[in-house]
């Protein structure tokens, strides 16, 4: 099972809407997804409520868990509740508890994604610390982009003190508004900034579709606008590329 971790400390950076739309992408592709949400605003278990578990993803930390696999392409979903805001101290057991219940259910499905909460703390820290990969999607506002140094330099620190095998599979600039002359200035300074090596090679523009499918509960490519479908088509080559950076690796 590969672990891609979506992750990034600054809340209202799209980070579910990624995480959902990738659960169902690799579900689409005749993968076994578990899904994991760390957060407890749990918009991601909202969307997914469909593919919902009974356990809640904040009895990972506690005790050992019995995951149910699934037995073709689908999606399980171990939800986020307001049971997470209890686990804040960095405490190596809840990590470790964390690690093996996911080693655990590494057979009974091909790839986990895992919704992390927008504050570093230990849930953050156990997601970096298991996975596999990590993408940081970024919003292109002034405030938004203040904090990508900090960011980067969580998500390096988790690479080389805990988990050597980490790939960054970069900061993927979100919901561009394209007509924006700051967010393009934004985009620009990014890249002169950081390069190919932590930017990842493609953005995501500002799509009202991709809202109504989420309300909708669907992926924004099975929605039959016109609209939808061109945004579908922009967030399935971000996603391809993606999953061909994951295969290299």
């Amino acid at each position: 099972m590969r672990v891609l971790v979506v992750n990034n400390e600054k809340g209202g950076v799209g980070k579910s809407t990624i995480a959902v739309h990738l659960a169902w992408y690799f579900a689409e592709r005749g993968k076994r997804v578990l899904f994991l949400d760390l957060d407890p605003q749990s918009n991601g278990t909202t969307t997914l409520a469909a593919h919902a578990s009974d356990i809640d993803a904040a009895a990972l930390f506690s005790h050992p868990v019995a995951i149910p696999p699934i037995a073709k392409k689908g999606i399980r979903v171990l939800g986020g509740s307001a049971a997470l805001r209890g686990i804040v101290s960095v405490d190596s057991k809840l990590v470790e508890q964390f690690r093996a219940n996911l080693a655990d259910a590494s057979q009974s499905f091909d790839i986990a994604i895992i919704d992390t909460p927008p504050t570093f703390g230990v849930r953050n820290l156990a997601a970096l610390i298991v996975g596999q990969f990590v993408l940081a999607p970024i919003d292109l506002d002034d405030y938004a982009i203040d904090g990508i140094e900090t960011l980067l330099k969580h998500i390096v620190g988790v690479r080389q003190k805990y988990n050597p095998g980490l790939t960054f599979l970069g900061l993927i600039p979100n919901r561009l508004q394209t007509t924006s002359p700051r967010q393009r200035e934004n985009l620009k300074s990014l890249v002169q900034k950081f390069g190919t090596k932590y930017l990842f090679d493609g953005v995501i523009p500002q799509r009202s579709s991709i809202g109504e499918a989420l309300a909708e509960k669907k992926p924004v490519w099975s929605l039959p606008k016109t609209a939808a479908r061109e945004a579908g088509r922009e967030l399935r080559l971000v996603f391809d590329k993606l999953a061909a950076k994951m295969e290299a690796a």
